[in-house]
């Protein structure tokens, strides 16, 4: 069922809003993204995952919170990580991290070079720490807009506990446009934040 124009316009006014703060932070911060990445680890969720346990993360681009230094961790850990591949039809293969890097589709989005797992590889996943560009305070996340998260986060395993980083200012006290295709996460975590979700 496709999105009204009203819903459509509200989403691109938030979009429009949260990529040009964006475009105004200093970058790269290396002690917020510290921060941030010892919040996210110190979550039970993951602080208590056994080596072997397989999390998803993504690859930032641009001025998402950066996630090499916690990838970087979480292999650390003896944790299995999993790496988003853009299909052409935008929805997500997967791969497992590997050291080397190749060119995505779009400019300057790099992708892991293993072998493709599959589309349903994120129902691996304990842990699936998704790109976002704000959350709300019911738990309702809103993307750059292509729906490869959504429906990715769509196929994880009902008890995978799905986490979204952002940075300060990106967790919404008024609700975000949403609607029914749009999936929820558990927490968000900025650098000076963790917000639990009940939905």
């Amino acid at each position: 069922m496709p999105q009204t124009d009203d819903l459509t316009a509200r989403k691109a006014a938030v979009r429009t809003l949260v990529r040009s703060r964006r475009r105004a932070l200093i970058m790269p911060d290396p002690s917020l993204a510290a921060l941030r990445a010892r919040r996210l680890l110190e979550l039970p969720e993951l602080a208590d995952l056994p080596p072997g346990s397989t999390v998803a993360c993504y690859l930032a681009v641009g001025r998402e919170p950066g996630t090499a230094a916690l990838i970087e961790a979480l292999t650390g850990r003896g944790l299995r990580v999993l790496l988003p591949v853009v299909r052409p039809d935008l929805d997500l293969d997967w791969a497992l991290e590997s050291p080397e890097r190749a060119a995505g589709l779009g400019p300057g989005v790099p992708e892991p070079t293993g072998p493709r797992l599959g589309v349903d590889a994120i129902a691996d996943a304990a842990v699936v720490i998704t790109p976002a560009l704000a959350v709300d305070r019911r738990g309702r996340r809103l993307g750059q807009g292509g729906g490869s998260y959504d429906r990715a986060l769509a196929r994880r395993r009902p008890d995978a506990f799905v986490v979204a980083l952002l940075h300060d200012g990106e967790i919404w006290d008024d609700d975000l446009p949403a609607d029914a295709r749009d999936q929820l996460v558990h927490a968000a975590v900025t650098p000076h934040e963790t917000a639990r979700f009940t939905g």
